[in-house]
């Protein structure tokens, strides 16, 4: 029984998340690390792909107000490389870890409270 709810959409996009996040760190990491090397090109730090894969074939999103969440959000379409010389914007870079970190720690949280939800479920206790 806890396998299917273990395995159901919302931890599995949870988990997906968390592995994304980290590999935008990644990538913006390099990003920041390369700022200073002539001719260095930004690496693309845009994976809501993945993660739109993951909501499109595990689970749907459930709100109560159709404005809570935007699964539409492009917000992210700015993050396409340039063609020539160094293209890593600091500032921007930084900018978009800072959002980053915290996507990522909202996922933490998330899936953490969920399963605290299965702990007390299981044992009964409610602190």
């Amino acid at each position: 029984m806890f396998s299917k709810i273990l395995s159901s959409g919302q931890p599995q996009l949870l988990k997906k998340a968390l592995d994304v996040y980290q590999k935008q760190h990644e990538a913006i990491s390099k990003n920041v690390a390369n700022a200073s090397n002539d001719n260095y090109k930004r690496i693309n730090t845009d994976f809501t792909s993945e993660l739109q894969q993951v909501q499109t074939s595990n689970a749907q999103l459930k709100t109560t107000n159709p404005k809570h969440i935007s699964s539409n959000d492009n917000s992210n379409s700015l993050l396409n490389e340039k063609k020539e010389g160094n293209t890593v914007d600091i500032t921007r870079e930084m900018g978009l870890l800072a959002e980053n970190q915290i996507k990522y720690e909202f996922a933490t949280r998330a899936l953490s409270r969920m399963y605290k939800g299965i702990s007390n479920s299981i044992t009964g206790k409610t602190r």
